[in-house]
């Protein structure tokens, strides 16, 4: 029975250890809805049977929720407090589903030990939650083992949030673990262990540590599976796993994940199986070709200021098996290598002002895949000379913290003058002045992330000299500080931002007057929002609140594409059921009101 386990566990090639994702509970943060990849509540067993023994026996559950409800939470006051929890369930004598909201008055009996002041503050929890919005950087299919695009790491003890962070993830493309194995087996030396010829052997690894360029540094070899013998090799240190460690060395770049502050792998634990006994015919005669593309890191101009990759033209490739031979990538970023035998071929893609990008290709190739090559910026460079946490220290040491920020053109002299630097003892390095189009005067060649590690060692040492009362009073443009720097300003931002700021105007609200218009609009080579003009309207009076609302974001510079759109804005009274579907924009308007209603 232990054996038959043991083979269900490791069944399959490469095989991730996966169970079911789960989905989260929403949190409300200055104003925005983020996914919270957690469930508060589960984390105090009798408040979970409380709220089990709440619902209703008909509550819809799945198994990507199993307790069967979504919990809506807010920060107030500094303390995480439970807003309201809404359900679905499934009428059998309608036959239909519909959704119910459960408010705070109606959950007291659950939390009557939690409740303070009208709010139900989790007191109960203590530890870090994670809230994320944009695109999934990676996902596991177990519980809320994934990572996506900005992501909050809120701090928590006993229910009052101590610390909130912000981190970008982002994927840097390289081979995947999962897509290695012909790569590994080609390379692992065999030769060394002839008693193992034509074993299956499965290795299990967990850990995985790569540098931010792709080089495999380490990982733990957790057990070792010798199938024809039923063998189990519990040593980390065991021939066969130093083998396998070396030859994970060898092959470069792997891909790197940037998640929350580290470069780690997408899988925290994997299942490699090898097979002693596969050869390359050596009388291959037949040619082949090799086409790939080539990419480069760059620092994005704007908010989030983080790392993008664009295609390289006129990147040089070399091939250390043709020493006297090279290639150029064309105006797509691409190159094409013809003519080739079977073999293993060691490529390098060059380019002035990036690190080169050293890669391995066996043919005949197991994938047909375009070979992916990304020339990342010199970090070792920036790391030592420019910026990092280190070189942060030695400033504070030496007794002249340093700070980085940019500064907008029409504030620079107000922010250069500002009393923050004298009454705390703080400069700032190196500054990238604004100008008024929202470019910067010079190029930034550090991202995000390293400004604001750079700048976290300021921070910890002024937290720890003059307490956190400095935050309120430091100027604007701080790396880490000013979380408009962090903004993603792409099409969900830009619709969430004309959501955020349409207006229902008062006297036509009285009048229970409602309109659907069609905005075209621009966007210049800058990203700036441009040349608002509506297209259809059905009735006039609403004309002036659209426009008003676009200008509020057309001094901004966005992440949109250059070119034209049209997007529709409906304003409806909270009486009428009928929304267009093709709705980009909803107002709803409240009749009891007699203020500017914003949208629900």
């Amino acid at each position: 029975m232990k054996k038959m386990m043991l083979l269900i566990l490791l069944c399959g090639v490469m095989l991730t250890l996966k169970a079911t994702g789960q989905s989260g509970d929403v949190i409300r943060l200055e104003g925005e809805e983020w996914v919270l990849m957690a469930k508060p509540i589960g984390y105090d067993s009798l408040l979970c049977r409380r709220m089990g023994d709440f619902l209703p026996e008909n509550v819809t559950r799945s198994t990507g929720n199993y307790s069967g409800y979504t919990a809506f939470w807010e920060v107030r006051d500094g303390y995480l407090c439970l807003q309201r929890v809404e359900a679905d369930f499934y009428d059998e004598v309608s036959k239909k589903e519909y959704t119910r909201m459960y408010e705070v008055k109606d959950l007291r009996p659950i939390f009557a030990a939690y409740c303070l002041a009208g709010t139900i503050q989790a007191r109960w929890f203590s530890g870090e939650l994670r809230a994320g919005k944009g695109d999934v950087v990676r996902y596991v299919h177990d519980g809320f083992d994934r990572n996506m695009e900005t992501e909050r790491v809120l701090t928590v003890r006993s229910g009052k949030v101590l610390e909130t962070q912000t981190y970008h993830n982002y994927r840097r493309a390289g081979l995947n673990l999962t897509k290695a194995q012909g790569e590994i087996v080609h390379r692992f030396p065999w030769k060394r262990f002839p008693e193992y010829r034509g074993e299956r052997i499965r290795f299990s690894l967990s850990d995985f540590q790569l540098t931010a360029d792709g080089h495999f540094i380490d990982c733990d070899v957790r057990f070792i599976y010798l199938r024809s013998s039923q063998e189990m090799i519990n040593d980390g240190n065991h021939p066969l796993a130093l083998a396998l460690k070396e030859t994970l060395k060898s092959i470069y770049p792997w891909e790197v994940l940037f998640i929350n502050g580290k470069y780690t792998s997408e899988y925290r634990n994997l299942t490699i199986t090898l097979r002693g006994d596969i050869t390359h015919n050596k009388g291959d005669s037949a040619k082949y070709t090799i086409v790939g593309r080539v990419y480069g890191e760059s620092v994005r101009q704007r908010p989030p200021y983080d790392v993008v990759h664009a295609v390289l033209v006129g990147s040089n490739l070399s091939m250390v098996e043709q020493p006297f031979q090279g290639w150029l990538t064309d105006s797509t970023g691409c190159f094409r290598m013809t003519g080739l035998e079977a073999g293993t071929y060691h490529l390098k893609a060059e380019y002035v002002g990036l690190a080169p990008c050293d890669t391995v290709v066996t043919l005949p190739s197991q994938h047909n895949d375009t070979l992916r090559m990304v020339l990342p910026l010199w970090y070792d460079y920036i790391l030592k000379y420019d910026c990092s946490p280190e070189l942060s220290k030695e400033n504070i040491l030496k007794g002249h913290p340093k700070l980085r920020l940019v500064i907008p053109e029409e504030q620079e002299q107000k922010i250069r003058t500002h009393f923050f630097w004298i009454k705390y003892g703080v400069s700032y390095d190196v500054f990238y002045p604004l100008k008024k189009d929202g470019t910067l005067d010079c190029y930034l060649g550090v991202p995000n992330h390293m400004l604001t590690a750079y700048n976290q060692v300021v921070f910890d040492y002024l937290d720890k000299k003059f307490g956190t009362s400095w935050r309120k009073e430091a100027p604007k443009g701080i790396f880490g500080l000013d979380k408009s720097l962090d903004e993603f300003r792409d099409y969900k931002w830009f619709i969430k931002t004309l959501h955020k700021e349409s207006k229902y105007p008062v006297k036509l609200l009285a009048k229970g007057k409602e309109c659907l218009l069609r905005i075209e609009y621009a966007v210049d080579s800058n990203g700036y929002v441009v040349q608002p003009k509506i297209i259809s309207c059905s009735n006039r009076s609403f004309r002036k609140a659209a426009l008003d609302t676009f200008r509020k974001v057309m001094n901004v510079p966005t992440l949109l594409k250059a070119g034209k759109d049209t997007l529709v804005v409906q304003y409806k009274l909270n009486s009428s059921a009928t929304v267009n579907p093709d709705t980009d924009v909803l107002v709803i308007g409240y009749t009891p009101c007699d203020k500017p209603i914003l949208m629900k």
